[in-house]
């Protein structure tokens, strides 16, 4: 079948499908056929693959008006991609009398049919009449393109378009400059200059900042070539080398030295990283590689420079300030082929500072679906940016959940627009962890609403990634927050249907962050009795042989609590199922085992737990890694992971060890600066080995001591944290460590000491030039405005705090 459309007054006869009231901002709908009930889908088949393209061009065909589309248009089949639960985005390019048209485009969603479910979009807002004889030249539009980039290099030749992003459509030429920015960074600027006037009235850059044995995520498995090539032979596109784009080979499949410094390593990190990123988006999201269509992209590393990007077909991997660490952690490879993923969905990467922000944290929105997926205890899975690379000497780059703790706005406002790109992420990224986690989760920071509501329970990482990918699959350029609330809003009633729990966590979140209803969104109506389900975690690691388990939680959103009946769908060969207990009321609890056997295949399983309800059913997934390890390994939890005493207090907590591989080992536990989660070890596989606990680099004024100090994996540990009566009040992320004889493991406690005697200045607190506080009795006064840390005490940064 022929994808190219021209609408022309015959065209206008074929199928008529009714036409639904703008959607949001910019953006219309059509509707037709209703989505079928939401469950896990297997993957489109051809014949509905070619349904999908059939009733989707008499979509496009039907919907002229929604469309915005004139006599002179005319539609073309650019990309056909899959999503969650078999859905399907089709996107049409848009010529107007032959000219290609920027923000034009037309996007239908279908079922994993081929059906039509209500989304045919463009982001076109009227439509199109302007002339097709431009004034100014195309030589002259490639020299005012080639201005706006300090270094230019090259200047590609000027292609007269339709520029439609912007409220009414102009003639222009798009010129791409290739070159470098004023401060030595590669661009490839985008320009579009009014073919009437002269004048630039758009831009967009391809190169987006972000900020074996790896060094990240320890010893991993990564998929090389058999030729000893940094190349996946899995995943077209994906592979790993320096700057210059050459894959790493050597004579053995071997990599890596572990140190932070080592270019090798790094690209066993990165390599790791985006192959865990490729899987996930498989397997949680439905998605097929980094562009949709079963491709992925390189990792260059050993960039000179402090900074990673990506730049429209590759990204590129440099070092922290100090020059010990490439920043190929999992969530920065994870941010920069999140650009990717942002490029190669409707709309392109597109242009402004609003888009520019949804862009930045659509980046580290994939990070941390990225981290959740993998669940690798070296990395383990937090919304925090860039923690681990320690890009200039600070810690993380960006916080998600308290983006104002780094500078960042947590709300949205009539300033956003206006914004630097990488502080506009933070209203996203505060409404991706509200819809995630909520306002205060089990084993996570708590998060604050801008607008003052009621508390929020997040829907898990996962499900908020299905609606955000969903989302981001309908995305038309501009690209704003009002229209990325509708698109979830779609998403979540599209993806969940007969329950509202999921769309009023997405519009809680929304309104949290403060990005008004828009008119003519979705609703929903929630009808009888309903309730949630979730997995805590989501996933797991285990050898053949050994049980995963995970916390069934349910909560009640609508009417009354009902009876539950738990059972697990399909399973892998040698895995079994068992809940206990098997029945429970809407509001509590059940504990889900997963058992292996030594025969149980390895790899990723994606395991189904129905929840089966009188009046309803709802699903939740679990993902299963069965995977053969060749060290002794164990877990390690303390209980409680946080206390609160006052300066000269004392607080306890228990570290309980297990061995989760191999055979026991000694484990040494210390005390760090780094915040991670919950401590505990267990044997998994082996024999118990020793372990040997011990502290350091603690906040000053606290000390730390284990009672007994030396145990065997498997037992467990009394730790004490003692303080001193100066010790400054705040919050502290002590980390736990645990230094096996072969493994180490670690987990975060968090400290909060209450206010002393003499000391006014508090972490987490926005000082401004001027402002006077106490500490530990002597007066300082504040030089520079800023946003205080723990460890930013006033006697320690004479840069900040002068005495008063």
């Amino acid at each position: 079948m022929n994808p190219k459309l021209r609408l022309g007054a015959a065209a206008l006869l074929a199928l008529a499908l009714p036409v639904c009231q703008a959607w949001a901002a910019g953006a219309t709908s059509a509707t037709s056929a209703m989505v079928r009930a939401s469950q896990a889908a297997d993957p489109p088949s051809p014949d509905e693959r070619r349904n999908a393209i059939a009733t989707a061009r008499a979509a496009v065909l039907a919907e002229p008006a929604a469309l915005r589309a004139s006599e002179h248009d005319a539609f073309a089949l650019t990309s056909a991609v899959e999503g969650v639960r078999g859905l399907q985005y089709l996107t049409y390019a848009r010529t107007h009398a032959g000219l290609p048209v920027y923000g034009g485009e037309a996007i239908v969603t279908t079922d994993a049919t081929g059906s039509v479910i209500g989304t045919v979009t463009t982001g076109q807002r009227t439509e199109i009449a302007v002339g097709t004889r431009p004034k100014v030249s195309a030589a002259a539009a490639a020299v005012t393109a080639r201005a706006r980039v300090a270094r230019p290099a090259s200047v590609a030749t000027p292609v007269l378009s339709v520029h439609a992003a912007t409220a009414e459509p102009r003639l222009a030429y798009e010129a791409v400059v290739s070159g470098a920015t004023g401060a030595g960074r590669e661009t490839r600027l985008h320009v579009y200059v009014d073919a009437l006037t002269g004048k630039v009235i758009d831009e967009w850059d391809e190169v987006r900042d972000g900020t074996g044995n790896g060094y990240y995520n320890g010893t991993v498995t990564i998929d090389t070539s058999p030729s000893y090539t940094m190349r996946d032979p899995g995943r077209p596109g994906v592979q790993c080398g320096g700057q210059n784009g050459t894959p790493y080979t050597k004579t053995t499949d071997t990599w890596g030295d572990g140190q932070g410094a080592n270019l090798e390593t790094a690209c066993v990190d990165a390599l790791y990283g985006a192959q865990r990123e490729w899987d996930m988006l498989r397997t949680w999201l439905g998605r097929n590689g980094i562009n949709g269509q079963g491709g992925g992209f390189p990792s260059r590393v050993g960039l000179n420079a402090v900074n990673a990007y990506w730049n429209g077909s590759y990204a590129s991997f440099g070092r922290n300030s100090a020059g010990t660490q490439q920043l190929t952690s999992m969530d920065v490879v994870g941010h920069e082929f999140g650009h990717g993923i942002f490029q190669f969905t409707g709309g392109g990467a597109g242009s402004g500072n609003e888009t520019g922000g949804l862009n930045e944290s659509t980046g580290d929105i994939f990070g941390a679906l990225t981290e959740a997926y993998a669940a690798n205890p070296n990395d383990p899975p937090d919304y925090l940016v860039g923690e681990e690379v320690n890009l200039s000497g600070q810690g993380p780059i960006r916080n998600m959940y308290n983006p104002s703790a780094l500078g960042h706005p947590n709300c949205y406002s009539a300033s956003i627009p206006g914004t630097e790109v990488h502080a506009a992420a933070g209203p996203q990224n505060h409404w991706f962890y509200l819809a995630a986690e909520g306002t205060n989760p089990s084993g996570e920071p708590a998060s604050t609403r801008c607008d003052g509501g009621a508390a929020i329970t997040g829907i898990g990482v996962r499900k908020a990634g299905e609606v955000f990918m969903s989302a981001l699959n309908t995305k038309t350029q501009p690209w704003t927050h009002a229209k990325a609330r509708v698109a979830t809003l779609q998403a979540a009633k599209t993806l969940y249907p007969g329950s509202c729990a999921e769309f009023n966590v997405v519009k809680s979140a929304w309104d949290g962050v403060s990005v008004r209803a828009q008119t003519g969104e979705p609703t929903c109506a929630q009808t009888g009795n309903d309730f949630s389900v979730t997995l805590d975690p989501a996933s797991g690691t285990v050898t053949p042989g050994q049980s995963a388990t995970a916390t069934v939680r349910t909560a009640v959103t609508g009417g009354s609590a009902q009876s539950i009946t738990l059972r697990a769908g399909t399973l892998p060969a040698g895995v079994t199922a068992s809940f206990t207990p098997e029945t429970i009321t809407a509001g509590q609890t059940a504990t889900l085992t997963l058992a292996t056997s030594a025969s149980s295949p390895q790899g990723d399983h994606a395991v189904t737990v129905t929840a089966d309800g009188v009046d309803v059913d709802r699903q939740a997934a679990y993902n299963l890694r069965i995977g053969q390890t060749s060290q002794n390994d164990y877990s390690f939890t303390v209980s409680p992971a946080s206390a609160s005493v006052r300066a000269g207090e004392a607080a306890t907590a228990t570290i309980a060890t297990q061995v989760t591989s191999g055979q026991a080992q000694s484990v040494t536990l210390s005390a760090g600066e780094a915040a991670t989660a919950t401590i505990a070890t267990q044997v998994t596989s082996g024999q118990a080995q020793s372990v040997t606990l011990s502290a350091g680099d603690v906040p000053l004024g606290v000390t730390v001591a284990f009672d007994p100090q030396t145990i065997t994996s498997g037992q467990s540990s009394t730790v004490t944290l003692s303080t001193a009566a100066g010790v400054s009040p705040g919050t502290y992320a002590v980390r736990l460590n645990g230094d096996g004889a072969g493994v180490d493991r670690s987990a975060t406690f968090s400290l909060t000491v209450a206010g002393g005697q003499g000391t006014t200045w508090a972490p987490y607190t926005a000082y401004a030039a001027g402002d006077v506080v106490t500490y530990e009795g002597v007066s300082y006064r504040c030089l520079q405005g800023h946003t205080s840390l723990p460890g930013w005490e006033p006697p320690g940064v004479p840069a900040l705090w002068a005495r008063s």
